[in-house]
């Protein structure tokens, strides 16, 4: 009876795995499946996996947002962009020093150290259990915060 028993499991357990190997697999991220294209707005790399979920992508660096299409060839083209809005940019040094919590006599070590200290708070990561609103908060200063270093950076103040 145990001998009978055995065969069935170990029949019930080929079965399994011959219906595990026929299911469809989720596509693996192989050379054939990974894209890169340029953002139109500030021309950094953005790399993604065919297919793509939904048609949308965004940059990270300039948030420009923009619609994809894969043609029957799977090239990819960018069909529309929707350039994110400067009303809250960043747009002098002072303004730069205003979001970092510095006077403008700063050394570069302040400066690095502010940011770090500001990043760290605003980081859309740390507050991502605290709720939708307050991670897009979140992300907004940190944009702003990311895009102060970046000009004290580009005039050589860091």
């Amino acid at each position: 009876m145990n001998i009978i028993l055995l065969g069935f499991i170990v029949l019930n357990l080929r079965k399994n795995r011959l219906k595990d190997r026929n299911q469809k697999k989720p596509p693996l991220k192989t050379a054939a499946n990974l894209r890169t294209i340029s953002c139109p707005s500030c021309s950094q790399h953005i790399k993604f996996t065919l297919p793509i979920d939904g048609n949308k992508a965004r940059c990270r660096k300039c948030n420009a947002q923009f619609k994809l299409d894969i043609d029957d060839h799977r090239n990819v083209y960018i069909t529309e962009i929707k350039l994110p809005e400067d009303d809250q940019s960043v747009k002098s040094l002072e303004d730069c020093y205003l979001i970092l919590g510095l006077a403008a006599d700063a050394i570069p070590l302040d400066i690095k150290a502010a940011y770090k200290k500001k990043i760290s708070e605003y980081h859309p990561d740390r507050v991502g259990t605290l709720g939708i609103k307050i991670k897009q908060i979140a992300e907004e200063e940190t944009r702003q915060i990311n895009a102060a270093y970046a000009m004290l950076q580009e005039n050589g103040m860091v």
